[in-house]
């Protein structure tokens, strides 16, 4: 954290030197504060520190005399003087200089700031938090320009943070953010995460106050905040008082889209979508065309569940199942899902066999409220999902939850790389990927895509091994040419460069087809040893038979061969046929709705809802899922290929349980 602060003090002690030379008056309506012949003297100093002529620059200001400047200017010189001092480490003369020039910039408003904020940073140098924070307190930072306001609440944050200051750094959090315009930039902040937990820490007086503090500015993360809250507040019972809370977003923020959207769903699914049949639940899949097999595995799950439930409990003999058939279309499901809400009422959807069908069919239940139990991934950023969603095989964000676990950083190291295919899915997976790295404030070696269309699977490796760009390499490449021109083989020798491997482990979040094509690519580089982790979709027979060539090839599951021998011998006698991951999936899928509707019943979706919100966590047959910020996220097994089966990965000396595939 610390690296990171200072950082951010150079850029703004660079960028300020950059940019001073056309300071004005707040005010149109007065001269400027600085003399064309100064502002030209300012110009050349600029143009020399920024060729790396420091002390050229510092005897240029230190030979103006002060007493034919203006007491604006001998605060810009003074102020240069420390600049220049702090960029050779030289903070207590520095330290002077900002002093000396806080003597004189009272009237700009905006050139004060700025002093401060490298007087504060001075001090932070030295190791004087405290007195860097109530510098830093002082500065008149509204009179900055939004970018520099920006950059400024970076610094007070971190000073507050470390002064254990909770309010101002809470307040500074949501100006660092306030530039940002849509909820998917917020999202790949990891400051974002930091203000949403300290925001929600606050009790309710706390919060309404804050956000009324930018009622005038109107940020956009102020009226997303202050949405959310709303819906909190909303399914916690309060209504009036969420109304309220909607009615003030609405007047100062719909001015923004997506506020005004986020806005209009809310309404529309509180006025028109509260009527619920507590003993309906539907379910969507495609029951014709090429998943169609698939499909009718799935509703063998689902009969399996149900009949398996109603032995123990009876009352949920009157449950009905209302089957819609998506035929593989996700714009049908999608219709579907509309129609189960409009006309039969149904408390639960089960649905998204296939992800992409799965997406648009959540898309739809979301915007009226339906709680929508997936049988496959969402492809939706986090920030996109919400409480009404549980994704049966685990969530992007479960999987990438459990590869950021300290116990598989202690494995395998905390410098991970990631190669994904360029599609709705690699995407949503390297955003999850990005933001989880950034929130834990981990080092990312290289986020490289690949387009699978092509079957194009060795540039992207190539990228990360620093092989791509030789030219970079070049005195390296001649020696090594030379060297290899003299060995006496008969081995062909694929590349002269040896490959730079500066990255800990690779995440491939691809199909097991184009796994199979990427992971030998690094040996054929030279990249031997290389610890490989893809999704769940790496439980196949294909990965597993052509583990045996390769080592370390780990993936993010579920251990289902302990359900699935526990339920075989059942569903076997009343199926004829042995379970499968696709009737896995589909039973455990019917066992949440059912542990989720059972033992109360909802007249209303709000009261589902609310209840649902409630909760901490849900137990399914395959695992459990519990409630973090907002979203179900699945307890998931790091996995490992072994000898062509499929092992727990052993962490920390536990005991290596063996899970075959289905």
């Amino acid at each position: 954290m610390k690296s990171r602060f200072l950082s951010y003090i150079l850029i703004f002690a660079l960028s300020f030197l950059a940019g001073c030379g056309g300071i004005k008056m707040l005010s149109d309506d007065e001269n400027d504060f600085y003399s064309e012949p100064f502002l030209s003297q300012i110009e050349v100093i600029k143009a020399d520190y920024k060729r790396g002529e420091s002390e050229k620059a510092l005897a240029s200001l230190q030979a103006m005399k002060e007493d034919t400047l203006n007491a604006q200017e001998k605060a810009l010189r003074r102020n240069l003087i420390g600049v220049v001092y702090f960029g050779k480490s030289n903070f207590e003369q520095a330290i002077f200089n900002f002093n000396q020039a806080l003597e004189s910039s009272t009237d700009d408003q905006s050139l004060t700031a700025q002093i401060y904020l490298n007087l504060g940073s001075s001090y932070y140098k030295l190791g004087m938090k405290e007195k860097a924070y109530s510098v830093i307190k002082k500065a008149p930072y509204k009179s900055l320009s939004s970018t520099e306001m920006v950059k400024f609440h970076k610094l007070r944050y971190r000073l507050a943070a470390e002064n254990n200051q909770e309010k101002d750094a809470l307040t500074s959090l949501i100006y660092t953010l306030s530039l940002k315009e849509k909820i998917s930039e917020l999202r790949i902040e990891p400051l974002y995460e930091v203000l949403v937990t300290k925001f929600r820490a606050l009790d309710q007086a706390e919060k309404y106050k804050l956000l009324e503090e930018f009622e005038e500015s109107s940020p956009f993360v102020v009226g997303y905040l202050s949405y959310l809250e709303a819906e909190k507040v909303y399914y916690r019972g309060d209504k009036d008082e969420a109304k309220d809370l909607i009615k003030w977003v609405d007047t100062n923020f719909s001015r923004h889209a997506e506020i005004e959207l986020l806005l209009k769903n809310f309404s529309y699914r509180v006025e028109n979508y509260t009527r619920l049949d507590s003993t309906a639940i539907g379910v969507i899949l495609p029951l014709t065309g090429k998943r169609s097999k698939f499909a009718k595995r799935a509703l063998l799950g689902i009969d399996a569940a149900l009949r398996e439930l109603q032995k123990s409990n009876p009352e949920l003999a009157n449950i009905k199942i209302i089957v819609k058939d998506s035929l593989g279309s996700g714009v049908v499901g999608a219709h579907e899902v509309k129609e189960l809400v409009e006309k039969h009422f149904v408390s639960v959807i089960i649905g998204g066999l296939d992800p992409l069908e799965a997406t648009k069919e959540y898309g739809v239940a979301k915007e009226r409220g339906v709680f929508f139990v997936s049988l496959s991934e969402i492809y939706m950023d986090k920030e996109n999902k919400d409480h009404l969603l549980v994704e049966i095989p685990g969530s992007i964000e479960s999987q990438v939850n459990q590869i950021f676990n300290s116990n598989i950083v202690k494995k395998f190291g905390d410098k991970g790389a990631i190669i994904f295919p360029e599609s709705r899915m690699g995407r949503a997976y390297a955003n999850e990927f990005w933001r989880r790295a950034n929130l834990m404030n981990m080092p990312i070696a290289g986020v490289f895509s690949f387009d699978g269309s092509k079957k194009n699977f060795r540039e992207p490796v190539k990228n990360l091994l620093g092989l791509k760009f030789p030219r970079t390499r070049l005195e390296e490449y001649d020696i090594l040419n030379e060297i290899h021109s003299l060995e006496r083989s008969n081995i062909r020798r694929i590349q002269t460069l040896k490959p730079q491997r500066d990255f800990d482990w690779v995440f491939v979040p691809a199909l097991p087809l184009d796994a199979i094509q990427i992971i030998p690519s690094f040996t054929y580089y030279d990249a031997f040893n290389v610890p490989f982790i893809g999704a769940p979709n790496w439980r196949s027979n294909l990965l597993s038979q052509e583990s045996y060539k390769y080592k370390n090839i780990h993936f993010i599951g579920d251990s289902v061969k302990k359900v699935a021998e526990d339920l075989s011998k059942n569903f076997q006698s009343s199926y004829g046929k042995k379970i499968g991951l696709v009737e896995l999936r589909s039973l455990d899928s019917m066992k949440v709705a059912i542990n989720v509707l059972q033992g109360a019943s909802y007249t209303s979706r709000d009261e589902l809802n609310m209840a649902i919100r409630s909760l901490s966590k849900i137990n399914g047959q395959t695992g459990s899922w519990e409630l973090t910020d907002g979203v179900w996220i699945k307890n998931m097994e790091s996995l490992h290929f072994r000898n062509g089966k499929i092992d727990k990965l052993e962490l920390e000396s536990k005991t290596i349980t063996d899970v075959q595939a289905i």
